[in-house]
């Protein structure tokens, strides 16, 4: 039977561990020994740091032929809800979100989510999943090294993640006055020329995007605080220094009304040149199903993130989709290029389905034909056949504690310089060690590049890269949105690139475009810094 336990330790402090060893102390256990847990709260590990996995990034018809306040602007002004616009006045300085419907040609209609949209108090990684309806049903693209442009005027190379997260400062005079602005994620979901519409899933992680600290929602611990309760309407177990009467799920290790969406699994496989490769998920997956990823060559020792390239000049391109597949309940991994790769992944999965009922255990035990597992229920729901929305906590799921997070400042905290040949990795490297004891975790690493909010066209930028291959000065030199991470093949450190002050776009005339934020004028953005997590996969997973 799985080793899961939750109360105090030895230090008096509220936590839920699950140790991959019946013999490991649950009590004494120290917190720095993080191989050995599945999951620990002691660490600062989160069930899940997914917030929220839907299709709410897709075209939406009913915003799209007048209606809006001035003809063509919906207002939103409730967390998540996309169904209830207000058109009666301007409120665009303080509606969450807004769709825009221009009218020429056949039209286009572009989705705006500001910080307020989510309710966290500053602006999280939001991820956008193109849902490409060239492939099969719940088949997504994976990682992308595109030299479609490599040898074209004014070229370039690229590298993505398979998936978009950018913020960009939204400027509309008739909105936010002549000088005014908002950071918002932004993407055009029906284009004019081509007359097409556009489908994403979306994806939300409980983590700021920017520079604000990562909240910690303990508090000092007072006599007389109770931590845990267990009833049958009621499954909690507060943080350091919190109460079981607090009304803030956030201020919980678990709580019966914060149901987070799941890793169903975490490692390494190999995929064969132009071949595919299987991942069994322990519980069933839904529509809501996405894996997250880094690759390397199996040629290669280290992963990188984005994917790698290390020529300009000859295509050297990776490229993978995968399917989501429901009922077998796995993914597979297809390798559209004739290299050898391995993917580090991390799959995360959601549902929309209405909880259960009919079930007496908070706590229920069981076997799924495989293995035992234990289960922490959300109190009233099934208990043979409960949904994600009812799971807590089950110890056959993935948890990832992070390792290390931060904010690196350009150029201060990147000390050191690149020149020659490898200027095409960035023009400073900051290197950041990681506290990883034996059994070490494979690292996962995710980065973005920040600049001021009120920065167009980009605010802020998650796992892209990009070179210029025909750019006169700037040619095998990378673009002021792109970021690098390479993890030590040792698993000890990361590497973080940064060209932050580099040029957006250049061509072979020794023309350059530039960030730029607007107060009424424009004005030369250089990025503020890079925002990074390094998070750590255990290796028993």
């Amino acid at each position: 039977m799985p080793n899961l336990g939750f109360g105090l330790t030895a230090g008096g402090v509220p936590a839920l561990r699950i140790a991959f060893d019946n013999a490991t102390d649950l009590v004494n256990e120290p917190a720095s020994n993080v191989g050995k847990f599945q999951f620990d709260s002691l660490n600062g590990t989160k069930l899940s740091y997914v917030y929220d996995i839907a299709e709410k990034g897709s075209y939406d018809s009913r915003y799209a032929s007048g209606g809006g306040w001035n003809t063509n602007y919906w207002f939103f002004t409730t967390q998540g809800d996309w169904d209830h616009p207000y058109t009666s006045s301007n409120i665009g300085l303080t509606s969450k979100a807004l769709i825009i419907w221009l009218t020429s040609g056949t039209g286009t209609q572009t989705k705006y989510v500001y910080k307020e949209w989510f309710p966290f108090g500053y602006m999280p990684i939001m991820e956008w999943r193109f849902i490409d309806p060239a492939l099969a049903a719940n088949t997504y693209t994976g990682p992308i090294i595109n030299y479609s442009a490599f040898a074209t005027s004014n070229g370039y190379v690229e590298s993505f993640s398979g998936q978009r997260s950018l913020t960009a400062a939204h400027i509309d005079s008739n909105l936010y006055g002549s000088s005014g602005t908002r950071e918002a994620y932004t993407q055009q979901v029906k284009s004019s020329s081509p007359n097409t519409t556009s489908r994403y899933l979306t994806s939300v992680f409980q983590l700021p995007a920017r520079n604000d600290a990562l909240p910690d929602y303990s508090s000092a611990p007072t006599s007389g605080q109770q931590v845990l309760l267990l009833n049958p309407t009621t499954a909690r177990l507060a943080l350091p220094g919190r109460d079981v009467s607090d009304s803030n799920a956030d201020h919980y290790i678990f709580h019966e009304d914060k149901i987070p969406a799941k890793i169903m699994a975490a490692g390494d496989v190999n995929v064969a040149a132009s071949g595919t490769a299987n991942i069994a998920c322990p519980m069933p997956i839904t529509a809501f199903t996405y894996m997250d990823f880094m690759i390397r060559r199996q040629t290669d020792t280290e992963f990188w993130n984005p994917p790698y390239f290390d020529s300009i000049a000859s295509d050297k391109s990776l490229q993978f989709t995968y399917l989501v597949d429901v009922a077998n309940q796995r993914i597979v991994i297809t390798n559209l290029k004739a290299t050898a790769i391995v993917v580090r992944y991390v799959i995360f999965a959601d549902s929309d389905q209405v909880p259960t009922t009919g079930g007496k255990k908070v706590l229920y035990k069981g076997n799924d034909g495989t293995r035992d597992f234990v289960q922490i229920k959300r109190p009233g729901s099934s208990d043979l056949a409960p949904n994600l929305n009812d799971i807590i906590v089950d110890t056959r799921l993935a948890y990832l504690p992070i390792l290390a997070q931060g904010f690196l400042n350009w150029t201060s905290d990147f000390p050191t310089v690149i020149s020659g040949s490898n200027l095409f990795k960035g023009e400073r490297m900051a290197t950041i060690n990681v506290t990883n004891p034996s059994p070490k975790l494979k690292l996962f690493v995710k980065q973005g590049v920040v600049f001021d909010t009120r920065t167009q066209p980009v605010a802020c930028r998650w796992g892209y890269h990009k070179v210029f291959t025909d750019a006169s000065g700037w040619t095998g030199r990378c673009s002021a949105d792109s970021t690098w991470a390479m993890v030590h093949s040792d698993e000890s450190a990361v590497d973080f690139y940064m060209a932050g002050g580099n040029p957006q776009t250049a061509n072979n005339s020794g023309g350059t475009t530039y960030n730029q934020y607007w107060d009424g004028s424009n004005h030369q953005s250089t990025a503020l810094g890079l925002r990074y997590y390094v998070f750590g996969i255990p290796s028993s997973l």
